[in-house]
């Protein structure tokens, strides 16, 4: 028999966590393992030692890491334990519509910085890429389907972002506004041949691909990205003439897109990758399976710097340099290598050399930190992301008003980051720090976790003294990488000693979660909602907008404040914006239309010879996400380990 100290159990719990495993059914597990011969195997197989002991992680202030047009201020800490919770006084990201809508640049500028690199270049510049973590691709056609857990790199659209969140050029060298921004005209890169075929990226590129997004027999989940455009709502919820869209190719280079209003938030939209095209001779001939290399007998015909050449199911995704890319001079990566690695894997990859970047799990980030070699890679970066728990408005207790104030006045936020090592900064309003629109904790006092008032909430309801409730169950995605479980048991465990209401926790793969939250059925889910792109649009209408039919993540719905997106989408003036905004946020946390937790913090790790990690203006190095897909363009191979 082998004893294992408290330390031990502790270094075991978090290597546990690490690869998913929930605080209950780890206390299963030390039970037995603090008895028998199991404790020595678990603690190998967990990277342990007799020795072994947790460090906590050093304290960082939480940064703005946004700005889509005047850079934001650095947020400031309030609190006295590591990144605490912004301030209400932070100053808020510069309004994108601020901003001259004209761009001329035709080259992509460089980023704000990065990682040194001096000496020559490794001949070999492949790139072992973190991997694929939600198991296999359905495909890669981001045009058809955003979630199809694909590569993104290999298609580019008319703009894209840089690394501190602007819109910038793609395929579009410049384009520009009439009067009211009601419609809008890009202009694409002249004589390109930029498929990797050497078809050309022209306008009916583009006009080909949105209709196709539109068309209801694509069943796009992300169609609504388009319903700016005149006529694009009515082909996709009433199967209308795709002919009718606003769409125009005044010549092979230049697109004029009419919208149904002004709409001066429209270039940011459409750097989103949901509005990135297809190819439409492959479409035409391969149908759906065109960007499977197996199926069309070689590489996928694509427009982005990079080209999938082989797609081994449930192995490995791996693309090389495109040489028809616009910018393919400025781009040193000539292969990337991405495995299909299951979630629980976790770090382990990284630690074996066999990726070259990983995500730090919030459960290895002391072990790590703590490490001579790997603290010195490891880079920290706050995400445009809220954690946040939706409750079904339509579902029993949740329909009760009364329940779900409750419910909001049961979470410690603070609890939570410390739980996840500094992961978490506590978020009071949906959009994050950084992003125009970000209220601090301006609404601190309507969320504020106090027990007594979660417990006095419930009076006058069948519930009241927290006795007569049912079990509930709370969806969610299976993110172990992000915490995700860990922090769910934590806000269950919390609702249960707050009100005594026993929340069971459905962990789901990605499909079959985006499956059962848009049958909006739920008792409750949790949710990340990382931003799109850079404006709160993103949030208040595409998350939250109730009168659509396509995409609708909640019952919940609210028409004043529907309307009021509608007037955000409009209005020009950035004051004014803010100040719809704000009333939008008032509407929802008054009617507990979801329950803001925290924002994330998170950790990478980079192999020293992996050169050129693209650098925000904030200081923090920035990986490929759903906002700035630009990192393989930037990085290049100096000095890998034989």
């Amino acid at each position: 028999m082998i004893p294992i100290d408290q330390a031990q159990i502790r270094l075991l719990e978090e290597r546990l966590r690490g690869v998913g495993v929930g605080r209950r059914t780890f206390l299963k597990i030390a039970a037995a393992a603090t008895s028998g011969p199991l404790a020595a195997s678990l603690l190998a197989a967990c990277g342990g030692s007799t020795s072994a002991t947790a460090t906590k992680a050093p304290a960082v202030a939480a940064t703005n890491t946004t700005g889509t047009a005047a850079p934001a201020a650095t947020a400031t800490s309030s609190g006295g334990s590591g990144s605490g919770s912004p301030t209400s006084a932070a100053t808020k990201a510069a309004s994108p519509v601020t901003a001259s809508p004209t761009t001329a640049a035709t080259k992509a500028p460089a980023a704000t910085g990065t990682s040194a690199s001096t000496g020559t270049l490794d001949a070999d510049q492949t790139l072992n890429d973190y991997g694929l973590r939600n198991g296999d691709p359905s495909s890669h056609d981001f045009n058809a389907d955003l979630y199809c857990n694909g590569i993104a790199n290999i298609w580019s659209g008319l703009l894209t972002y840089d690394v501190n969140f602007n819109p910038i050029p793609d395929w579009a060298e410049k384009w520009e506004p009439n009067a009211d921004a009601s419609v809008w005209t890009f202009h694409l890169r002249k004589d390109n041949k930029g498929f990797s075929n050497g078809d050309p990226v022209n306008a009916e590129t583009f006009i080909y691909s949105w209709k196709r997004l539109l068309k209801p027999e694509t069943k796009g989940a992300y169609a609504s990205i388009l319903f700016d455009v005149k006529g694009a709502q009515e082909i996709n919820l009433k199967a209308a003439d795709p002919t009718t869209l606003g769409m125009k190719a005044i010549d092979d280079w230049t697109l004029e897109v009419t919208m149904i209003g002004p709409r001066g938030l429209f270039p940011i939209i459409a750097g989103y990758s949901a509005c990135v095209p297809c190819h439409p001779a492959s479409v035409e001939k391969f149908g759906a399976e065109y960007t499977d290399p197996g199926k069309v007998g070689g590489p996928v015909v694509s427009n982005g710097p990079f080209v999938l050449t082989k797609w081994d199911h449930n192995v490995t995704c791996d693309v090389e340099k495109n040489p028809n890319y616009w910018n393919a001079s400025t781009i040193t990566l000539k292969k990337v290598v991405n495995k299909i690695i299951p979630q629980e894997q976790g770090f382990l990859p990284y630690e074996a050399g066999d990726v070259d970047w990983s995500l730090v799990p919030g459960a290895d980030l002391p072990r790590v930190q703590a490490d001579a070699t790997m603290s010195k890679e490891v880079q920290k970066w706050v995400e445009p992301l809220i954690w946040k728990m939706l409750p079904g408005t339509n579902v029993e207790p949740f329909q009760d008003l009364k329940v779900r104030q409750a419910l909001s006045h049961c979470i410690d936020r603070n609890r939570i980051n410390e739980l996840t090592n500094k992961g978490g900064d506590p978020a009071y309003c949906l959009v994050p720090p950084g992003i125009f629109a970000y209220f601090g904790d301006e609404f601190k006092d309507i969320e504020a976790f106090d027990k007594k008032k979660a417990m006095d909430s419930l009076t006058g309801t069948k519930f009241e003294g927290g006795k007569g409730w049912a079990d509930v169950t709370m969806i969610l995605r299976d993110e172990a990488a992000l915490n995700s479980q860990i922090m769910a048991e934590d806000v269950a465990a919390q609702v249960k000693d707050a009100i005594g209401l026993n929340i069971k926790l459905q962990v789901m793969d990605f499909q079959a979660f985006r499956a059962e939250l848009f049958k909006n059925q739920y008792p409750l889910a949790w949710i990340r909602w990382y931003y799109d792109y850079p404006d709160p649009n993103n949030g208040y209408f595409d998350m939250f907008y109730s009168q659509k039919d396509s995409g609708k993540r909640q019952a919940w719905s609210n028409k004043d404040f529907d309307a009021l997106t509608i007037k955000g989408k409009e209005e020009a003036d950035p004051q004014k914006r803010e100040d719809i905004y704000r009333q939008c946020e008032t509407i929802m946390q008054n009617d507990v239309a979801y329950i803001p937790v925290v924002y994330r913090n998170a950790y990478d790790a980079y192999k020293p010879w992996v050169k050129g990690v693209p650098v925000n203006k904030q200081g923090f190095t920035i990986p490929t996400g759903n906002i700035y897909v630009g990192m393989w363009n930037t990085i290049s191979i100096q000095g890998r380990k034989k």
